[in-house]
């Protein structure tokens, strides 16, 4: 999958207790070692306040304006590459 990964863009939504900062974290070595750019916003949900009971999804109003913030990103940088995939 290197080709088709080559110049992309990524973002992510991470959950867990830390809202999955390190998982994140990890991904953005794995994705750089493809050419994958990654942007620095992250939507991080904690299974503590999005959770009901750790099992049922209600996400704080707050990650609507971090996912937007995450989409306005990915947006700039997939058009910032779209030169360099078509190279």
């Amino acid at each position: 999958m290197y080709a088709e990964w080559n110049s992309k863009v990524a973002g992510f939504v991470g959950y867990g207790v830390d809202g999955g900062a390190r998982a994140v974290e990890h991904l953005r070595q794995i994705l750089s070692q493809v050419s994958v750019a990654t942007v620095s916003q992250l939507v991080a949900l904690s299974l503590f306040t999005d959770f009901e009971n750790m099992s049922e999804f209600k996400p704080a109003a707050v990650h609507e304006e971090k996912l937007d913030a995450v989409l306005d990103q990915l947006l700039a940088w997939a058009g910032a590459l779209r030169p360099v995939r078509a190279a």
